[in-house]
């Protein structure tokens, strides 16, 4: 049965701790001066990004870019970025950023600097993330900063906050979309010289979604409106800041939870051999609490603690059949995990004898996995994570600078119990531990960066990784080792002309020791064989990005941006690469027709992915979308669009067809 949430039940307690700070701030009558909407003490960026170095390798995404281009989830404002591909796990309903071909595993979320990703097997549905809380996001490819700690194989993605920017403001926001949807905000804010408070909160559901008019039904799709596919997610979020002597000073407590639902549509391809699974997620909750601040230390010295505690409940229910109402069959069943993780870390920095920029960290995080089918045992699974990392930003001469950095991680399992036999059994301990050195050299001229840099990676395995018996049909493998990557780019972003900025850049990296399937390698008590996951697997990948922004008139910009992905498995070229295209392009018209009304038409290419290690493949296509922004008097806005203009039907994972053409249409009220 589908939950509700009207706003105006919602009685967390985090509220009444808002509220009370909140009357705090009211009684200063001091007004505070201009401030940012970035939420600082949430960004994570390489030693002197502020400086003619640059940080290189990250892009970033605004807040107001993702509304006006109506991306109301994370996943979708990631999209807009260059090198990153939507693509969807058909299997569970979720949506994920590629970054250069990096799966969430191995480019991890980040909230305001601290890891959300799920602890068992280190994969997040971005999708139920609202974009309403964000001031912008931040992708870092290959080269990115060690602060971030360990697990960042291709990259990271960190979605910062906003802070209030007046005394005070309101925003609300309503709207409607295609497939019965309909979405709500609300978020306001004080802001004084001595602090500031912030809350907000936001819904979104839809009964379904339908396909295009041009998909052919299948065996379990007809078309039309897509089974199961309805969802509902509600986020809600504050925090609370201390800003003492206004002179770097901070210190803030935050809470976000996220609690959604949702179905997972079956398999609508023409495979014979994919069963379909009935399957829906009767619960999807996470909750965060953190605290961070930031320390001034004489001239150039701070000190930046972060803490956090996290926690992850899931329930997944798997079905008889297509009604979603029985479970009798062997094959259904109901799953439920119950996680956390508790962790923080230490950063510190300081400029030394002028050309030096130093920035050390130190990390520990800690998650439990607890998972259990109804009527069976609860198996508890723990690892523990530390790790320290240092970078120097030092100024070689005016324009050129070195960039340097390394860490070093360690994880060890502090409990795992194989619940597989008829009595618990501990799994032998493991650990794997990793060095990771990286460089950058920066060559700043007029407008722009040239850069190049080499960096070393890695990834552990996850609990599923190593524990996991993949529903019979696998054997564990607690030793595994981590991922190595090694990667190396070129690279020039900046103007070009007056009016006309660019980025190109060549990249290549090295995968050894990956973590692949192998089959056959023992017999179940049927005669069944079993398959494991082994370090077998290296492989590569290489491209190209390159693009333009470039100002036609005061009025009237354009630009686009351009991925090559080459992706090869060398040790086993039979075993295909999957949900990357080869090709991917996006292209927009950002047209002020007048001082309010702002049209932006987008186009979109992505070549054919595989969607299977056999081969199966999703087909390219093009898709083509239509955004409006207008802004109303006395504070009101509006924002409509229509996504898939031509009601392309087209995948991104094979088998599981994406909306057809669809609306959406929002009106917010600010002060």
């Amino acid at each position: 049965m589908k939950r509700k949430y009207p706003i105006s039940n919602i009685q967390y307690p985090i509220f009444k701790f808002l509220m009370l700070g909140l009357a705090l701030l009211l009684g200063e009558s001091v007004l505070a001066q201009e401030a940012s909407p970035v939420f600082t003490l949430g960004e994570v960026l390489v030693v002197g990004t502020e400086d003619a170095a640059g940080d290189g390798a990250a892009e970033r995404v605004t807040g107001a870019q993702a509304e006006q281009r109506g991306r109301a989830n994370v996943a979708d404002a990631a999209a807009l970025a260059p090198g990153v591909t939507l693509t969807r796990i058909g299997g569970r309903n979720e949506a994920a950023a590629y970054v250069r071909g990096f799966d969430t595993r191995q480019v991890p979320l980040f909230i305001d600097g601290i890891p959300v990703y799920v602890p068992y097997d280190g994969n997040v549905d971005m999708g139920r993330f609202d974009t309403f809380d964000m001031s912008e996001l931040s992708i870092s490819k290959g080269y990115s900063p060690v602060i971030y700690g360990p697990n960042t194989l291709g990259g990271a993605i960190n979605v910062v906050s906003l802070r209030p920017t007046q005394p005070e403001e309101f925003m609300v926001r309503a709207g409607a979309f295609s497939g019965e949807g309909y979405s709500s905000a609300l978020r306001g804010g004080l802001l004084r010289d001595e602090g500031y408070a912030q809350a907000g909160v936001s819904y979104r559901a839809r009964d379904h979604f339908r396909v295009s008019d041009d998909f052919e039904a299948t065996k379990n799709e007809d078309g039309g409106r897509r089974e199961n596919s309805d969802s509902q997610d509600l986020q809600v979020s504050a925090k609370m800041a201390w800003t003492p002597g206004g002179q770097g000073d901070e210190l803030a407590v935050g809470f976000v939870r996220q609690d959604s639902e949702k179905g997972v549509p079956v398999y609508a391809g023409t495979d014979t051999n994919t069963m379909p699974r009935y399957w829906r997620y009767t619960e999807w909750i996470k909750n965060s609490v953190y605290a961070v601040g930031n320390k001034t230390l004489g001239q150039t010295g701070y000190v930046k603690p972060r803490f956090y505690y996290d926690t992850y409940e899931n329930t997944l229910k798997a079905y008889d059949d297509a009604t979603y109402s029985t479970q009798t069959k062997k094959s259904s069943w109901t799953s439920i995990y119950d996680d956390y993780t508790v962790g923080g870390s230490v950063e510190g920095g300081a400029t030394v004898a002028e050309r030096h920029q130093l920035r050390g960290a130190a990390h520990y995080k800690q998650d439990v996995h607890r998972e259990h089918n109804v009527g069976s045992r609860t198996s508890t699974y723990k690892d523990e994570t530390v790790a320290v990392g240092a970078e120097d930003r030092i100024a070689l001469v005016e324009k050129l600078a070195l960039a340097v950095g390394a860490d070093f991680a360690a994880r060890n399992s502090l409990e795992a119990e194989d619940v597989s036999g008829k009595a618990p059994v501990r799994f032998d301990d493991n650990d794997n531990q990793a060095v990771n050195p990286q460089a950058g050299l920066f060559y700043a001229v007029t407008g722009g960066t040239f850069r190049a840099t080499v960096a070393r990676k890695t990834r552990f395995p996850t609990l599923k990784d190593r524990y996991s018996y993949r529903l019979g049909k696998a054997l564990a493998n607690p030793g595994l080792d981590p991922e190595v990557a090694m990667h190396y780019e070129v690279g020039y972003e900046g103007r070009i002309v007056d009016g006309l900025d660019g980025h190109l850049s060549g990249f290549y990296s090295r995968l050894d020791d990956t973590i692949q399937q192998v089959d056959r390698v023992a017999q179940d008590e049927e005669g069944a064989w079993l398959y494991q996951l082994q370090n077998v697997g290296e492989s590569e990948s290489g491209g190209v990005e390159a693009g333009l922004a470039w100002i036609l008139l005061p009025e009237l910009k354009t630009g686009f941006d351009y991925m090559y992905l080459h992706r090869e498995n060398l040790s086993h070229p039979e075993i295909k690469l999957t949900d990357s295209p080869e090709h991917s392009l996006k292209m927009y018209v950002e047209w002020e027709v007048f001082s309010r009304l702002t049209l932006v038409p987008n186009l979109e290419y992505n070549s054919s992915r595989y969607s299977s290690s056999i081969g199966t493949k999703a087909d390219g296509f093009w898709l083509g979308n239509l955004d409006a922004q207008v802004a109303l008097p006395r504070g009101f806005g509006l924002n409509a669009g229509i996504r898939n203009v031509l009601d392309e039907d087209y995948e991104l994972n094979e088998g599981y067809p994406e909306e057809g053409r669809n609306y959406y249409v929002s009106v917010q009220y600010r002060f």
